[in-house]
């Protein structure tokens, strides 16, 4: 994925901030029950699925980049989330950001800065439905 836009704010390598790598993890909703003799499986709702995204950023906009990214995140944005082909991901809530700034430079810069993002699935109705999100 060259480009992913969460709501207005976009990763691409254009911008200097580009998606590394990204793992999407979904699970099946069972429920398991042990018993001696007869062990069962019944279908349980599907857990909310999980998404982390890697990204880095180059010297200058690494940083801003991160707070920009809290910034989103203490705002408690639902964010929808859409591929450089259009095709739209789905809602999703930002819960963690782990950033680490490596290769440091005359007064702290940091020149590479990777950013983590943790966001799970938004399956919530919305309780006012003429706001868009």
């Amino acid at each position: 994925m060259q480009h992913l836009a969460l709501n207005d704010h976009v990763l691409s390598v254009v911008k200097g901030n580009p998606l590394e790598e990204h793992s999407y993890d979904s699970s099946a909703g069972w429920s398991d029950f042990d018993a001696i003799h007869s062990p069962r499986q019944d279908p349980t709702a599907n857990p909310l699925d999980n998404w982390t995204l890697n990204l880095v950023a180059f010297t200058g906009n690494g940083e801003s980049e991160a707070k920009a990214l809290r910034t989103m995140m203490k705002s408690h944005e639902i964010i929808t989330i859409t591929d450089g082909k259009g095709q739209k991901w789905g809602r999703f809530t930002l819960r963690n950001i782990k950033t680490s700034y490596t290769r440091i430079v005359e007064k702290g810069q940091a020149q590479i800065v990777k950013m983590t993002l943790t966001l799970k699935e938004y399956r919530q109705q919305d309780e006012n439905p003429s706001k868009t999100v």
